[in-house]
């Protein structure tokens, strides 16, 4: 009787390795079914470095960040959008320089953007000091400063469907001086 004890007990952890081995090759097979849920694939966007405001004239200089998550091939149609400062829109576009563009799977690119400014010196200062700050908001003001933009691609040949890709409106803090 001891000895048929003993021996259940050292197939207990055995037993139990083999039990959740089959659990994580289930988990991994139900990925794969048809029907199953799996993570959005589509061309990300994000802005990789803002890198400086300069004075002459007026405007912000963003490296934007494009990359393909989806399993073919895409083709950059369209690149725009606008940087806000309270209520002034600055709109800026990258579709000439990035249309029709392919970037392969996982793939990534980046391209640089000016954004021009006809801005008074002061309101250019507050919005040094929001970059600086790696705030989108002056505590105690009513000013927000924000990035609203949008990509649009193809995918693999079908040049006809346009998809919206995911075009996040992070800005990272202000990198250099002018």
């Amino acid at each position: 009787m001891f000895h048929s004890a003993s021996a259940a007990g050292r197939r207990l952890p055995v037993l139990l390795l083999l039990g959740l081995l089959a659990l994580l090759l289930w988990g991994q097979c139900a990925l794969l079914l048809p029907g199953s849920p799996t993570p959005p694939s589509t061309l990300e966007g994000s802005v990789k470095s803002t890198d400086s405001l300069r004075l002459t004239p007026p405007a912000l200089l963003l490296t934007l960040r494009l990359r393909n998550t989806c399993a073919v091939p895409v083709t950059v149609q369209q690149v725009s959008g606008a940087l806000r400062l309270g209520s002034r829109s600055f709109p800026f576009s990258a579709t000439q320089a990035l249309q029709g563009r392919q970037l392969l799977v996982f793939d990534e690119l980046t391209q640089a953007v000016a954004i021009p400014l006809p801005l008074r010196a002061d309101s250019l200062a507050l919005m040094r000091a929001l970059l600086h700050a790696g705030q989108l908001s002056q505590p105690g003001q009513q000013v927000r400063l924000g990035l609203v933009w949008q990509l649009r691609y193809t995918i693999g040949q079908d040049l006809s469907t346009s998809h919206a890709g995911r075009a996040s409106s992070y800005l990272p803090p202000l990198t250099t001086q002018p």
